[in-house]
């Protein structure tokens, strides 16, 4: 759902300041330390109810108790406010009408590019699940709730491996909990293995899209066990004595891994510092497309320091596949991209 104005009151470094935006490409200019990550930053906490950096306390400008973000949407005006003095601290209104405490029902679709990102696929296995988790909630909100169900009962099953019980009794009190986490953790690995598919299946168009070259991109899905929960089950019961030495639970979805390949070779230990920030753009425009495909709506597309590091035929490669849904870029001054028509550049 496209913004065409943005006001800030108290968010950070912008104190009052109201930023008219384009419905197509709008560029946020200037040196580092100015402030252009707090605008993005502001648009992504009105959609999505949270900041992707820091805790809502965080986000008031200094000396302040209280923070505003309002924006003009297609049909609408939406805005967050957040007051540390009241309870609820955070509440949405829409067209000036209080919709109460922000749930994750009010958020609206959008994907986010940020440096942090390019982390990814060198990081721990845990950031890429995360990741993936996060894409699977996007395009199937009810798993949601399935992950957070299986995340409990993991929590239960570890903490009854640390008490000082007998086999037997031990067994019986994880029965109940090994029969949801082998029910959740099957439904969790069918799922992401479908997932992981379907950006497997569109990855390499975007990548060879932003490189100009013929280079293929795999992705595939680490696992010790089938998506049938019968053998994740039997997994569990046969790393029992290891689990309880250890005193965490080693089988399920929660230890499983995705790996990044470029032409056949694994990325984590071969690719170049440009191939990743290729593949992670890459992955956000076939973000773009999934979600886009599975909720009929279009997506805001925020990214920061985008062009970094891109020379100017990459650049240009990136901004033709943007086109079709609202951008907002944040850049230093050296850019060479060239830009729609009616694009807007904000200079901060």
């Amino acid at each position: 759902m496209p913004i065409t104005q943005l006001t800030l009151q108290h968010f950070r470094s912008h104190t009052d300041v109201v930023f008219e935006l384009s419905p197509d490409v709008t560029m946020i200019i200037g040196k580092n330390g100015v402030g252009k990550t707090n605008l993005l930053e502001s648009i992504y906490t009105l959609y999505s109810g949270k900041s992707f950096r820091d805790g809502d306390e965080e986000l008031l400008a200094f000396g302040e108790n209280w923070w505003k973000i309002t924006g003009q949407l297609d049909d609408m005006v939406r805005e967050l406010r957040y007051q540390s003095t009241v309870v609820p601290t955070k509440q949405l209104y829409i067209d000036g009408s209080s919709k109460g405490r922000f749930t994750y029902r009010q958020q609206l679709p959008l994907v986010l590019f940020e440096p942090d990102d390019l982390l990814m696929v060198h990081a721990s296995p845990s950031v890429r699940r995360q990741y993936i988790d996060t894409l699977l909630v996007k395009l199937h909100p009810h798993f949601r709730q399935i992950i957070a169900r299986y995340e409990r009962a993991l929590s239960q099953r570890n903490n009854l491996l640390k008490k000082p019980l007998s086999d037997s009794d031990l067994s019986d009190a994880l029965f109940a909990w090994d029969i949801t986490l082998s029910t959740l953790g099957a439904d969790i690995i069918a799922a992401r293995r479908q997932l992981i598919i379907e950006l497997d299946e569109i990855l390499t168009g975007y990548y060879r899209g932003i490189t100009q070259h013929n280079e293929t991109i795999t992705v595939t899905y680490q696992t010790q066990q089938g998506s049938v929960s019968h053998e994740l089950a039997r997994l569990l019961a046969h790393k029992l004595p290891h689990d309880r030495l250890r005193g965490f639970t080693s089988v399920g979805p929660h230890r499983d891994d995705i790996e990044f390949l470029l032409d056949g070779k694994p990325m984590k230990t071969t690719a170049s510092r440009g191939e990743v920030r290729t593949l992670l753009l890459a992955l956000k425009f076939a973000e773009l497309s999934l979600i886009e495909q599975y909720t009929g709506q279009s997506p805001l597309f925020l990214l920061d320091d985008v062009f970094s590091e891109l020379d100017a035929s990459r650049q240009q490669a990136l901004t033709h596949f943007m086109s079709g849904v609202q951008k907002i870029i944040t850049s230093t001054e050296t850019y060479h991209a060239k830009l729609p028509r009616d694009h807007r550049v904000i200079k901060l």
